[in-house]
């Protein structure tokens, strides 16, 4: 048997950062995702265009050892075809993502290669224009180094008041 029909498709829903420029989130697919699944072997069949959302709930994430908050992101979803095997390390190099927020990875029948847009959207009922906080990571601050002199004034300061 042919490695190419032993293939299982998948599909990716996932949430990327939304402090992203617009014209740059396609890029930013190609390269954390859609590359990563053809080094493997793998082939992409359809794919959902990432579109900014509001989150239903406050999603934090740890980013340069501080917890980040999103409550907007960049969803989009795709389907592919690629052996079980490679999986596991497909998995982990997206865990590793700094731009990736969540994902979800499920497996689908054969014959299921293509995702079907509804024909209909039904609108939420709270469908209000929202604006979008585009907050990058803070930056460490540095700190500032007291001398023994200069930490007893300040202890004296302290205790003194």
């Amino acid at each position: 048997m042919d490695k190419i029909d032993e293939r299982k498709i998948y599909e990716l829903g996932y949430l990327l950062v939304p402090y992203l420029p617009t014209e740059g989130v396609a890029g930013e697919v190609e390269n954390l995702i859609k590359s990563k699944i053809e080094a493997e072997g793998g082939e992409v069949t359809s794919a959902l265009e990432p579109v900014m959302t509001r989150l239903a709930y406050v999603i934090t994430k740890i980013l340069n050892n501080k917890h980040t908050k999103f409550s907007d992101g960049y969803f989009g979803a795709l389907r592919f075809k690629v052996l079980p095997e490679a999986i596991k390390k497909l998995e982990a190099g997206w865990k590793k993502g700094d731009n990736l927020i969540r994902f979800l990875l499920i497996s689908l029948p054969k014959g299921s290669e293509n995702i079907i847009t509804p024909k209909r959207v039904f609108p939420r009922r709270d469908d209000k224009s929202f604006e979008i906080e585009r907050v990058m990571p803070e930056k460490e601050e540095e700190k500032v180094v007291l001398s023994a002199e200069e930490l007893d004034k300040e202890i004296d300061k302290l205790v003194t008041s």
